[in-house]
């Protein structure tokens, strides 16, 4: 199901999606009048819907994430869809920042007295990661 789609299906009745799928059949001149008539119903719909359920209409898990941002590209003009996209990849950068400080955190419990990482050559922090000695290397 499509986000507008699980709005939709919360907020309006059978019988307005029929006045939807009729309105193209009307006449030209009779179709904005119509429209108002099927955009007051929803509305009168949709308060009796809030009121009944005073409020705690379920809905399905919003998405979040990237999930997010995908569900509102389609409705962006192209200057809007670009800042979403800076948006979208600001916060994978400090994602990424936000894990580099979770492993610079685990290897400081790890390591609780220090270790000299700038002497260390590359085997030796290889060795660190792998879980091996200097005395397996021999």
């Amino acid at each position: 199901m499509d986000e507008k789609g699980s709005f939709d299906s919360i907020f309006t009745s059978g019988s307005l999606q029929m006045l939807k799928v009729l309105l193209p059949c009307l006449p030209a001149d009779k179709r904005g009048g119509f429209a108002i008539f099927i955009r007051m119903q929803e509305l009168l719909f949709t308060m009796d819907q809030v009121r009944q359920f005073h409020g705690s209409i379920p809905m399905e898990s919003s998405p979040s994430g990237d999930a997010l941002f995908d569900a509102l590209l389609p409705y962006c003009n192209s200057s809007q869809e670009e800042q979403l996209r800076q948006m979208k990849s600001m916060l994978k950068q400090m994602e990424q920042i936000k894990e580099a400080m979770e492993m610079a955190q685990m290897m400081q419990e790890l390591f609780p007295e220090g270790m000299n990482m700038e002497n260390m050559d590359f085997s030796q922090m290889m060795n660190l990661f792998s879980g091996r000695t200097e005395d397996d290397n021999r």
